[in-house]
């Protein structure tokens, strides 16, 4: 499906004291996303104070960490699968953590600002006396002002070495103090967030459909039914209330799709009700890459390298993902490469199609491109009614949407059959396009006027006026002409690739094979060039590639202006909370 994963709109219902206990469940569920319910009417100035010296200890560790545990990380741990050390926490409730985590952080700090200082007011002693003895004349006098000095380093070597001591007795508690810190404050920051009703808490937020009966599981197990979930279906969106009930996004794509997620988020996250357009670019991306980047030899190094690299990469999913990208835009590399007859610059073999370097090839593979826009534009056209259907905007779909579609179609119909023979278009075949632009511009002010309905429009009444959408008309037909000319650049970056892969060749044939000594210049000229423009070349096409749906695409059908969706989750990567209640029971 197209659309973002559905959600169910929850409320859960408890009394105040098992509000902990309910969001420890939800933290271990993993998948509900809290709505902001706060009432402003009720005094949360304690918990405010509490936030702020929590995100002061946050802070103060930080400095900590910065001073005493920050190593220089090498550029290959990245590689690295480091499996972090827990520490089990044995305590009576969130907030007595709290305040003992803070206590410890404060007390660290404490010290290590008090010798600090120390320090400094040795460091600044220990100048003074460099002064004097500068000025002395008399032995004595330099005599005493040394020994001054003698016993200021001693002082200091005392110094740093306590200061030594605390960061080596401290530093393995600090991403332990730090995560409790950011657990605690979650939880606050999330009791901000619920409505209090008497001795009642109510808990809003948004659950997956599929696991809204998991949910209820789960916390009826573990209050014993004393707590009640209920569930309403998201409610239906208008343009007064749009920004305060539209439900969060979750992205929901499989294995292969999943990837191409980094590039959509670049742009913005679809709304609730609005078609991810991930599933489409993933099929779509590889495509304009492989033809701007048609050479089997370059795509087998990007499908190997990407495969590889994001196997080994640990830690960092938006890497990983980026490399399977690579490695999807390789293999359309390597198809087009086959059909271009192309390997690392070199036509070692009869292309499966046709050369687009040579000869009628060039003009052949222009217009091969405009028909890759085109049919990428009327996917875009396609996807915009697509949105109107599903939010049930039926005139939109009806008088914007096929209109724009019949438009561009015509358009495309008399420059195909006619090319730029105008006294042919107005004997009669521009009515093709003038009569789908004359619906688009008077079509729905028409229906408005004629039918009045009670929510006359959507987001944007004042476009639905006759002047608004002649100017709206007009700049659509001049987006559609530049976007359409723009796919040209498809051919201009496989001639360029081309060209520099030419180049390199040429550069290695000047050398010759006179000698042992030039066959390897000319090798290794040959390997770094062929390096250089996968590099250089594969960096631009990326971006175009990223260009062309963003902004010849995406402009077509996309807002991209929806919110995360954020399941509340507790960190325990560093520490294990273990309360006192929960081991007697043990």
């Amino acid at each position: 499906m197209l659309l973002p994963e559905r959600l169910t709109s929850t409320s859960i219902i408890c009394v105040k004291r098992d509000i902990e206990v309910v969001l420890e469940t939800l933290s271990d569920f993993g998948d509900f996303h809290i709505k902001d319910t706060t009432d402003s009417s009720i005094n949360l100035s304690e918990h405010k104070i509490s936030i702020q010296k929590l995100k002061d200890a946050i802070n103060d560790v930080d400095d900590l960490t910065k001073q005493f545990a920050n190593k220089k990380s090498s550029p290959l741990s990245i590689f690295k699968n480091v499996s972090p050390t827990k520490s089990v926490v044995v305590t009576n409730d969130w907030y007595t953590l709290a305040e003992v985590t803070i206590q410890k952080i404060s007390s660290v700090m404490s010290e290590t600002v008090e010798v600090k200082t120390l320090l400094n007011d040795l460091s600044k002693e220990k100048d003074s006396l460099n002064h004097t003895k500068d000025d002395l004349t008399t032995l004595e006098e330099i005599k005493e002002v040394e020994d001054k000095l003698k016993a200021n380093a001693e002082k200091e070597k005392e110094l740093t070495n306590k200061l030594h001591k605390i960061g080596e007795e401290n530093k393995k508690h600090f991403v332990a103090w730090r995560e409790t810190a950011e657990n605690v404050l979650l939880l606050l920051s999330t009791k901000m967030k619920v409505l209090e009703s008497g001795p009642y808490v109510t808990i809003e937020g948004f659950t997956p459909q599929k696991r809204f009966n998991e949910l209820c599981d789960k916390l009826n197990k573990k209050l014993d039914g004393k707590v009640i979930v209920s569930k309403t279906d998201p409610p239906k969106q208008n343009h007064k209330n749009q920004a305060k009930t539209m439900p969060p996004t979750k992205m929901s794509n499989n294995k292969f799709v999943r990837p191409f997620e980094e590039l959509t988020k670049l742009y913005g996250l679809p709304k609730y009700n609005e078609i991810d357009p991930t599933p489409i670019m993933a099929i779509t991306f590889p495509i304009l890459f492989g033809l701007m980047f048609g050479d089997l030899g370059h795509g087998l190094l990007l499908l190997i390298g990407g495969l590889t690299i994001g196997k080994l990469l640990k830690n960092n999913q938006g890497m990983k993902n980026l490399c399977y990208i690579m490695a999807a835009c390789g293999v359309a590399a390597c198809v087009t490469g086959a059909l271009f007859g192309e390997f690392f610059g070199q036509a070692v073999f009869a292309p499966l199609w046709f050369s687009p370097f040579h000869g009628t090839g060039v003009s052949t593979f222009l217009v091969y491109c405009l028909y890759v826009g085109i049919a990428q534009i009327m996917i875009g056209l396609a996807i915009e009614m697509g949105n109107f259907l599903v939010n049930r905007k039926i005139v939109d779909a009806a008088l914007t949407s096929i209109p724009k579609m019949a438009f561009f179609m015509g358009g495309v119909y008399i420059l195909y059959t006619y090319w730029l023979d105008f006294s042919a278009w107005l004997s009669g075949p521009i009515l093709v396009a003038i009569i789908p632009f004359i619906i688009l511009v008077v079509g729905k002010p028409a229906y408005l006027a004629i039918a009045k309905p009670a929510n006359p429009s959507g987001e944007h009444e004042e476009m639905d006026k006759i002047s608004n959408r002649l100017f709206e008309g007009g700049d659509f037909f001049t987006r559609l002409l530049g976007n359409t000319i723009s796919y040209a650049r498809i051919l201009a970056l496989l001639m360029a690739h081309w060209a520099l892969m030419l180049a390199v060749g040429a550069i290695a044939g000047l050398i010759g094979t006179a000698s042992i000594l030039h066959i390897i210049l000319s090798t290794v000229i040959i390997i770094f060039g062929n390096i250089f423009v996968l590099a250089l070349e594969g960096l631009i096409v990326f971006i175009h590639t990223l260009r062309l749906h963003f902004y010849e695409w995406f402009s077509k059908f996309y807002i991209g202006s929806g919110t995360a969706f954020t399941p509340f989750k507790l960190k325990h990567i560093y520490t294990e909370v273990v309360f006192e209640k929960e081991e007697v029971n043990k």
